[in-house]
């Protein structure tokens, strides 16, 4: 435990300017000491010789079982789809508690100061992530395959993390201005601890959170695009092609995943076809039951409309 905590405690230095930032949009004023960042190029921690740890995460304003407009039963689809997964999802009324009890007190701090919803949901997310590892589930995502189906077996000995497709623009920019026709899904992912991309997303998503702060005024709201690229998936596409790039040593833009019909390893993370994750009844190569498809977003998500854009 004390070796994960020192990678989370060498992202303080940039939360140490988010903690100034978040005080001057008038969200709190807290108190932190200064450490030093670690380096992006440090060894990975993670091993292909570890198994994926069986755990399944979300998060939801409770723990409840009933299902709700939102949840609709998923919760318990998960279990049952996976048993011998050791099952945790993260309440409002805990979520402060978790982080600080497994975080640095910067980087708790940082994110407790956040009163999005949205974003506090993508930070921990990936929090959570590169912390416990694990898989991560958002409330609204049903799974249609067990999670130890999800790595095929040729895989089984070079994959540390796993990564779906949400949107293929075949060659175009996925959204405008953008340098990548693909965009990956960050409602579900699966992970071992410590995974180098991770420590860049936290790292980034909190320098992006640096930025968003400081071109905002106390009565600015934040907006769907300052979701998408500061916590989102937008952010989460930027760090994953540019880790492509520099496990490969060849630019990744996701033309070269155009089309995907199978599975894809880009150094240690596997790429799924879009069916994987990203299945969704107006657009897919495969027929709902089909053993490609190994869970399915209905986004029922409630953030969208409180943020304008």
């Amino acid at each position: 435990m004390n070796r994960k905590r020192n990678l989370i405690v060498g992202l303080a230095t940039t939360a140490s300017l988010i903690l100034v930032l978040c005080y001057l949009y008038n969200i709190r004023n807290l108190s932190f000491q200064n450490f030093d960042a670690p380096s992006p190029a440090a060894e990975p921690i993670t091993s292909t010789q570890q198994p994926f740890p069986k755990k399944i995460w979300q998060s939801w304003k409770d723990d409840s079982d009933d299902p709700t407009s939102r949840t609709i039963g998923f919760p318990r689809k998960w279990r049952e789809v996976n048993s011998g997964w050791r099952y945790e999802r993260i309440t409002d009324a805990n979520c402060d508690a978790y982080v600080a009890s497994r975080f640095s007190p910067d980087v708790s701090a940082v994110f407790t100061s956040l009163r999005d919803p949205i974003l506090r949901a993508d930070l921990l997310r990936y929090l959570v992530l590169l912390l416990e590892g694990g898989v991560w589930a958002d409330i609204d995502v049903l799974p249609h395959q067990p999670i130890s189906s999800w790595v095929p077996d040729s895989y089984q000995n070079e994959t540390n993390m796993v990564v779906g497709i949400e949107n293929d623009k075949h060659k175009s920019p996925i959204w405008p201005g953008s340098p990548y026709s693909i965009q990956l899904a960050q409602y579900t992912i699966l992970v071992k601890p410590n995974h180098p991309a991770m420590i860049r997303l936290v790292d980034r998503v909190i320098n992006n959170l640096v930025r968003l702060f400081e071109s905002k005024k106390q009565t600015d709201s934040v907006s769907f695009a300052d979701v998408m690229s500061t916590t989102g998936p937008f952010a989460f596409t930027d760090v994953l092609m540019e880790y492509f790039t520099e496990v490969t040593g060849v630019e990744h833009t996701g033309n070269e995943l155009d089309r995907l019909q199978e599975p894809k390893l880009i150094g240690d993370v596997l790429v799924l076809p879009k069916d994987g994750f990203g299945w969704l009844p107006q657009d897919h190569d495969h027929d709902r039951g089909h053993k490609s498809i190994l869970v399915e977003h209905l986004f029922i998500g409630s953030w969208r409309s409180s943020h304008p854009g």
